[in-house]
Order: C-alpha cells, then sequence, then structure tokens
C-alpha cells in the first residue's frame, strides 16, 4: 500500500474524510449541539507565550514531533544486524499461493523484537541491505489461525533500509519535516502550542452533557475498522483471534475503547462542531478538495492520487481538519495573545 506523511498517519486514527458540497449535510454531528454541550466562553482567552504553562505545552509538542516523526538515519548500505530496525516489503505464500494477512510494504521491523515467527527476524541478520531474501520457515502450531498453524510458508522478503537513532545535524532533520530553517519549525511549534492552550481553555471552561449515539456508533466502527486492518496485516489475525488473544469479548472491547478512546475524541470535536455552527461557517466541496491537494503535496509522493488519501487516512478525516482549521482561526483571531 502506498504510505504518506507519518502525521497524517497518526491523526487518521481519530478523524476523518467527507467529500461535501456547498450546504451538504456533514457526516458527523447532524443536529443541536446544544443539547449535549454546555459552551463556555471562546473569545477573548487570554494566552501568555511568556509563561511557564505555554512553555510546558510548546515543549510537549517538540516531543511528540520527536516521536511521531522519528529522529533517525536512513542506512542503504551494509548488512543488517540485531537491533537494527529495517524497512521491509514481504510477501508470505503457502504452498505457492499468498496467505491473507501475509503480506505488507514499508514495513519497519526492529530485529530482536520477536514479534513475528520464529526465525523471521533471525533469518534477515546478516543479509544486505538492499537485497531480497527468501525465509522458508514453520508457523507454530498453536498460532491463531488454523489455516497457519503448523503450516510451512515462504516469506519473500526485501529489505529497503535499516534506520539508526544516531542524530543528524538539526538543519537536515527539520528540512526532512518540510521546512526551510530551524526558526521556521520553532514558528509552527509556537503557532500549535497556542492552539493548544486554546484548545485547553475553551474545554475547561465547557461541559459535555453527553454523546450523540449515531455519532458514537460512527466513529467505533472507524476504531473497529481501522484495529482490523492493523491487527490483519502486522500479525496477521482476524479480530475474533484478536479477541481472544486479548481475552475480551468483543462488548468488552467495544466498552473499553468507547470509554477510552472515543468519548475523549469527541469531547473535543463537539466543541469545535458546536463553535463552527454558532459562527455560522460552512464547508464546501472547494475545502475539501484544497485540504487534499495540500496533503497530496506534503506526501513528496507524486504517485499517490485523491483516491488513495481517500482510501488511507478514513472517511472522517478531511472533514474534521478543515472544521478544526477554521474554529482555530475564530479562537485566535478573537484571541489576546502576548
Amino acid at each position: 500500500m502506498k504510505r504518506i506523511l507519518s502525521v497524517v498517519l497518526v491523526l487518521a486514527l481519530c478523524l476523518g474524510f467527507a467529500g461535501c458540497k456547498q450546504d451538504k449535510g456533514r457526516e458527523l454531528y447532524n443536529l443541536n449541539l446544544e443539547k449535549y454541550v454546555d459552551l463556555g466562553e471562546y473569545k477573548g482567552i487570554k494566552i501568555d507565550t511568556k509563561s511557564e504553562d505555554f512553555k510546558t505545552i510548546e515543549d510537549m509538542v517538540k516531543s511528540n514531533d520527536v516521536a511521531n516523526y522519528g529522529l533517525y538515519v536512513v542506512n542503504t548500505k551494509g548488512k543488517v544486524k540485531k537491533g537494527d530496525t529495517v524497512n521491509i516489503n514481504y510477501e508470505g505464500k503457502k504452498d505457492g499461493v499468498a496467505f491473507e494477512g501475509g503480506t505488507a510494504e514499508g514495513y519497519d521491523l526492529t530485529i530482536g523484537s520477536n514479534s513475528f515467527i520464529e526465525g523471521f527476524e533471525e533469518g534477515l541478520i546478516g543479509k544486505k541491505i538492499g537485497s531480497t531474501v527468501d525465509l522458508n520457515l514453520t508457523f507454530p502450531s498453536d498460532y491463531q489461525s488454523a489455516e497457519l498453524a503448523g503450516a510451512d510458508v515462504v516469506f519473500t522478503v526485501k529489505i529497503n533500509y535499516a534506520k539508526t537513532t544516531t542524530a543528524r545535524e538539526a538543519e537536515d532533520y527539520y528540512k526532512d519535516l518540510g521546512y526551510q530553517k530551524v526558526e521556521d519549525y520553532y514558528e509552527n511549534v509556537k503557532n500549535r502550542a497556542i492552539e493548544e492552550s486554546l484548545a485547553s481553555a475553551v474545554s475547561k471552561a465547557s461541559k459535555i452533557k453527553d454523546y450523540p449515539e449515531a455519532d458514537l456508533e460512527k466513529l467505533y466502527k472507524f476504531y473497529y475498522d481501522t484495529t482490523a486492518n492493523n491487527v490483519k496485516s502486522q500479525y496477521q489475525m482476524t479480530m475474533e483471534d484478536y479477541f481472544a488473544a486479548i481475552g475480551q469479548s468483543e462488548e468488552d472491547f467495544k466498552s473499553t475503547v468507547t470509554v477510552s478512546q472515543i468519548k475523549p475524541l469527541m469531547d473535543q470535536q463537539m466543541l469545535w462542531y458546536l463553535i463552527f455552527d454558532k459562527e455560522k461557517m460552512t464547508l464546501t466541496e472547494e475545502d475539501t478538495e484544497n485540504k487534499i491537494k495540500e496533503i497530496l503535496a506534503r506526501s513528496g509522493d507524486t504517485s499517490l492520487t485523491k483516491a488513495d488519501i481517500i482510501e488511507q487516512v478514513g472517511s472522517y478525516y478531511i472533514e474534521n481538519i478543515i472544521i478544526s482549521e477554521k474554529v482555530f482561526k475564530i479562537l485566535k483571531d478573537n484571541a489576546v495573545i502576548s
């Protein structure tokens, strides 16, 4: 599968897409949100960019960047060693036929993590970076998938490159993130820290009274489908196998993620959508097209298409991003920032 910038993928888990035209109903929150939200004051918020609280947020944003992007050096020469993180393409075949969940491209695998079946990681040690190798392996007899349990298979693995955590020059690192100068990156961090501060202030001044059931279900389905795709590609498991492995029923899983993931996400979404409605803002087809073009440009992958973006980031991503950006502009335009 084609890939886009990791920052877009980290957001994709929580947000979504809507190819909406002028005056067309939204994918989310097509109702009177005042029934569910007591919205506090969102204009005139004071932000002191020299305060300790603001600096704490700014540091947090920088730390998240390093965690999300990963500060690493790409090695295209040499041989794979234990402890390396290698980027690989692989395809697994049983009796000459590719099996479900056994194929991936651009996968980052840390050698020694024991995240693949026995012999897979060991079989890459000492192999030349850039080479393609065949690994003749056997799945464990107690493997979760009955089709693969005890089966002899062949994994064909292309070793694209290895990644090390040796720090590069700051200029090179930030240029990889799309900034011409380190100062440009710091300015972006400051702007995002201001947004974090504004979001926190609005959240503290407001109260979530309840959650619209239809939107809960939409977001849970998105979360479930994303989890199912990840489990399938990384562990060659169905969701039924996954539930058995973690010792939960689907009902338990749904209850847990609704409390820990879905409702916290909706807390901010509902505030933003309500402000969007109160300010009588609109979401247009042009907004959507422009945002997709922006994501395509940032990806740096000229082979990606609009359809690829929609497939990869989910059905609610663009809508939520556009609404968030418009609301943040209202908040910043009306804030007192010193």
